[in-house]
């Protein structure tokens, strides 16, 4: 078996436009890019400016009603797992005129007529395809009172789709790589010698009767199997594999051949017909003759804004960082352990609201490539409107709950898409149409409960849950060939559940914490620096990305009036 990446495959113009293969796995990451945050606010007239990049990467997807009988419903399966079959047999039929020029030679050879299905060059299919999203978010966020704020994002990102292919050469059943078979290579003259034999006893006058007649017909059987093998040996056309049963009722004839010329006293070379088709056959039956241009490749979309996020949040609760001096505290005296705000149970509670909006056409570049099966956007391209809750709960001094809830509200809107069944992933320009889509509201909560080593650092574990619904397309032109609009949604409804750690370093608590003990009124300076890394360890949906995940977020404050 070999493996191929497209970029090792000539470069063949696309005789048609290809399909958009992953559209409802690659509209997953853009729900999924908003940074963990916690229910802080800045202050009013402080200015939070963030940098957050994010990675995502992934090759598997979580199944649903898998093709494999071994994968269950919610195993991880390879991403191109829910096409079904080779590559070869679906994006290269075999043309009838090979088929019926092997078959021309069928009863010299010895075999059965082959049917379309028994005919096969080889299995040529996905062998590993990796999705990667790079996103560098930028933002800021203004306090306009101390307890409500505004702010926008600028999520700029970069997605890859990156695709290699298997040619496993044991499948073939048929192959062209013939050598030592043509005439005048050493099977043959061996062949020739034998056949020359017998002929010699055929014309001595020993043989009569019976014998005589079944001289003459294996000498007539045989050279009509050795002149068709060289014809097609030497003229590089196709012959059957020995594991095909075609090859294997080839051998049983020519076996019979060497036993009955054992009977006459004469020996038979031995046959040996290819086990298995060879880079040749690759090339010449597959890439010359344009499969390569048909293939999905390799793709890249940004770095580019493909969309924008507006926002506001209003704190209702804060007993965590609004806390008074400890009562009686001076310069010069050793203040208690903890002081009194840090004890006990407190609680900051943010609510907000959210709205993303594309800015660029989600229907080309630099969104998407709409002419490659393998493409993966840079988002879904749809305006969500998004309500969120942010809690966090601190248990004295070294425990922090965070957690923070976020519902989306997807907008329908027009989008091109291809259709693309599970038996082709490749499509016809006819199944191109324009439809109306809503990818359905979807469900984000994130979970960090952390132990904070000192003032300012803390680590956590992390653990995040993304549910989307149903996702539904329309036909908007009632002559559309596409049947069924409602089947490019199969298998669009997500679950995900990723699990994982975080670390950082807040200063906003250090300082808080420092200045309780010195006596003075605290201040929220929030310099923050965190890393997280999360990985999927369990989802549903067939075609959910088991995603990893590596976060990291910078927070700088300015004071502006």
């Amino acid at each position: 078996m070999a493996c191929y990446t497209r970029a090792m495959l000539p470069e063949i113009p696309r005789s048609r436009a290809l399909p958009l293969a992953f559209l409802v796995l690659a509209a997953a990451a853009a729900p999924c890019a908003a940074q963990f945050r916690d229910a802080r606010l800045p202050e009013s007239g402080r200015l939070w400016l963030e940098i957050a990049p994010e990675l995502f990467n992934w090759t598997e997807q979580f199944a649903l009603n898998s093709a494999v009988d071994s994968i269950a419903d919610g195993d991880r399966e390879p991403l191109a797992g829910h096409f079904d079959g080779s590559l070869a047999a679906r994006m290269f039929p075999v043309p009838q005129a090979l088929l019926d020029a092997l078959n021309e030679d069928a009863e010299a050879l010895g075999f059965d007529p082959l049917a379309l299905e028994d005919f096969s060059f080889g299995d040529l299919d996905f062998s590993v395809m990796r999705a990667q999203v790079r996103r560098l978010a930028l933002g800021a966020e203004v306090g306009v009172l101390d307890w409500v704020s505004v702010g926008f994002r600028a999520p700029f990102t970069l997605a890859d789709m990156t695709t290699s292919f298997a040619f496993d050469s044991t499948a073939a059943t048929v192959t062209a790589a013939v050598s030592g078979l043509e005439s005048g290579g050493a099977f043959s003259t061996d062949a020739r010698a034998a056949l020359g034999s017998l002929q010699s006893l055929i014309n001595g006058g020993t043989l009569s009767g019976a014998a005589l007649a079944e001289a003459i017909a294996l000498r007539d059987n045989t050279s009509a199997f050795l002149s068709a093998l060289e014809r097609r040996a030497g003229g590089g056309a196709l012959i059957p594999t020995a594991p095909s049963a075609a090859g294997a009722q080839m051998l049983g004839r020519f076996a019979d051949f060497a036993a009955a010329f054992e009977g006459f006293g004469f020996t038979l070379p031995e046959l040996v017909l290819p086990e298995t088709s060879s880079d040749a056959d690759y090339q010449a039956l597959f890439v010359a003759a344009g499969l390569a241009g048909r293939l999905p490749g390799n793709s890249r979309n940004g770095l580019a804004l493909g969309e924008m996020e507006v926002f506001a949040r209003v704190n209702l609760i804060d007993q965590i960082t609004r806390r008074e001096p400890v009562p009686g505290s001076a310069a010069g005296e050793d203040p208690p352990e903890a002081p009194p705000g840090e004890r006990g149970i407190r609680f900051r509670t943010t609510i907000g609201g959210l709205l993303r909006v594309p800015i660029t056409s989600q229907n080309g570049p630099p969104f998407r490539d709409v002419t490659n099966s393998a493409d993966v956007p840079i988002g879904d391209g749809q305006t969500d409107i998004e309500i969120s809750l942010y809690q966090d709960i601190a248990f004295g001094d070294r425990l922090l709950l965070q957690a923070a809830g976020r519902y989306g509200i997807q907008q329908s809107d027009a989008y091109i898409v291809h259709l693309v069944p599970p038996d082709k992933p490749y499509a016809d320009p006819s199944l191109q149409a324009l439809l109306f889509r809503d990818l359905g509201d979807y469900v984000q909560i994130l979970v960090r409960p952390s132990l904070r080593m000192n003032s300012a650092m803390s680590l956590g574990f992390e653990y995040d849950y993304f549910r989307l619904g149903d996702p539904l397309y329309l036909a908007t032109d009632p002559e559309s060939e596409i049947e069924d609009p409602g089947v490019v949604g199969a298998e669009g409804s997500q679950s995900r559940h990723r699990v994982g750690i975080g670390f950082a370093v807040d200063l906003a608590e250090a300082r808080s914490g420092e200045e309780l003990r010195r006596g003075a009124r605290p201040v929220r300076r929030p310099w923050r620096f965190g890393i997280s890394l999360r990985r999927a360890i369990a989802g549903s949906g067939g075609r959910t990305p088991a995603s990893f995940r590596f976060g990291a977020d910078f927070r700088v404050p300015i004071d502006i009036f």
